[in-house]
């Protein structure tokens, strides 16, 4: 909690005409943290009211992103809460019912200002971030976040988030590669020296969705989270359905396509490589069934070669590898490879059963928790997972899983795609249990999930795991 002073000016008349000013003080307690709505813009930050000499009252918000104040008229302010205590999310009354699914208020008012956070943290081009922060104004995390405005129920040019996807849209459109207008404009110096140290033509980058000024610069991941979200907000429809978005979003998944390996594997470049990736592969994945729900034509060829690498990488623990050459099961490329199965078919594959288990039984030892090796380090110690009663939800341990943030994106979807039967029902459940409250106490003041690398991409990765059950994006349905 913190104290503020509150301050009331009041003026009257002395002896032969003085004025005289007295100043009554008066101290309260109050909780930092509320949140503001000044129109139809909501703010985390810290609050102070303040009554002026004119009688107006007023409020000091404080900044949480740079500690700046603004003093605004209360008059314009249509709502202030106070947050109360903070929540403590591993009590919190959860219902974890797949068919009747539903968080608690304290949830949803959480996932409501992160949203809003998000928003608040795009360029007026739609891009995040600056040219001077690894994967600064990166296509690919703009179009993560916007991934997650669409899961909250908005599609450009409609609902409450409708103007930020319109921008993103026409930022990343921006940022593809269009050999045929690139005929009649000089490409800048970073995208020329980009084409010469990979040795790549420009044909070879038609479509290609990148910003190759950015710092951290890893192209095809990009390019498989902007096309994803390019594909995902054709189906959304409205303004989603420009032609210009289903014609780049064509030319996106043929540039896929032409980088696919022999062995059905992608890699950071566009370009055919001898030795993929597994995180880069599924990401494409994703992409390209988001085009194909969105009546983008992809062959059944492309497809199955990708599946063919993606199990591959599986080890004989049904956990997977990051390449086919060999290496340790991962939570989080494990829970990614089962959704990238799932999205070819293979949801009753004995691949996709194995993997699950692996889940299953690695991700509650190891810690079904962890903070994202992208997170800033954590030192906060908890008790260890083994050392939780069954009836309880296990907190943060000192064991971490990689790529935390990332892992859970992708195991909400594998867990709700999977949740068919009662079985499979009670196994997300299971997951559902761990996730959400775990997820939720790593979250800001600000309402982020903060990262060294990239804030707004974990936030987004955060925000979609958390409002997948709600299905209201087609991306999203099981």
């Amino acid at each position: 909690m913190k104290l503020w002073r509150c301050e009331r000016e009041t003026t009257t008349q002395g002896a032969a005409g003085r004025k005289l000013t007295e100043t009554k003080r008066r101290q309260t307690v109050t909780i930092e943290r509320r949140r503001v709505v000044l129109g139809a813009l909501a703010v985390l930050g810290s609050v102070a009211s303040t009554w002026r000499p004119s009688g107006a009252q007023t409020a000091t918000l404080k900044s949480p992103e740079n500690g700046t104040s603004q003093l605004v008229d209360l008059e314009e302010v249509s709502e202030i809460e106070e947050a109360g205590a903070p929540v403590d999310w591993f009590r919190e009354d959860w219902n974890f019912d797949a068919d009747a699914f539903a968080l608690p208020k304290s949830a949803l008012e959480a996932i409501d200002a992160s949203l809003v956070a998000l928003a608040t943290r795009l360029n007026p081009d739609g891009s995040l971030g600056s040219a001077s922060e690894l994967f600064g104004r990166d296509p690919g995390v703009a179009g993560l976040c916007g991934l997650a405005f669409l899961a909250s129920g908005s599609a450009p040019g409609r609902g409450r988030f409708g103007g930020e996807l319109e921008k993103i849209v026409d930022y990343i459109l921006s940022q593809t590669f269009d050999v045929k207008k690139a005929a009649n404009v000089a490409l800048e110096p970073t995208a020329l020296n980009y084409l010469k140290e990979n040795e790549l033509t420009e044909d070879e980058i038609d479509g290609l969705i990148a910003n190759f000024s950015e710092k951290g610069r890893k192209p095809m991941y990009g390019h498989g989270f902007a096309t994803l979200f390019l594909a995902a907000a054709l189906g959304a429809g409205t303004s989603g359905d420009r032609p210009e978005i289903r014609e780049r979003t064509r030319a996106a998944v043929d540039l896929i396509v032409r980088a696919q390996n022999a062995d059905g594997g992608l890699r950071y470049e566009p370009k055919r490589v001898q030795v993929a990736d597994l995180s880069v592969t599924v990401c494409q994945l994703s992409a390209l069934r988001a085009a194909s729900d969105a009546g983008v034509f992809v062959s059944s060829a492309t497809i199955e070669k990708a599946m063919s690498y993606v199990e591959r990488c599986q080890n004989a623990d049904g956990g997977f590898r990051y390449m086919t050459l060999g290496g340790p099961s991962g939570i989080a490329r494990t829970a990614a490879a089962i959704l990238a199965l799932q999205s070819g078919g293979a949801d009753d594959s004995e691949t996709v059963a194995a993997a699950f288990r692996y889940l299953e039984k690695a991700a509650p030892l190891a810690s079904s928790v962890g903070v994202s090796r992208l997170s800033e380090g954590d030192t906060r110690r908890k008790e260890s997972a083994s050392n939780v009663a069954d009836n309880e939800i296990p907190r943060l341990p000192t064991t971490r899983i990689e790529y935390y943030f990332y892992g859970e994106f992708y195991a909400a979807q594998a867990y709700w795609r999977g949740a068919r039967d009662t079985a499979s029902k009670e196994r997300w459940a299971r997951w559902a249990k761990r996730a959400y409250p775990n997820l939720l106490s790593q979250r800001g003041d600000d309402g982020l999930w903060r990262s060294n690398v990239s804030t707004n991409a974990e936030t987004a990765f955060v925000l979609c795991a958390l409002l997948t059950p709600f299905e209201r994006t087609p991306f999203f349905l099981r």
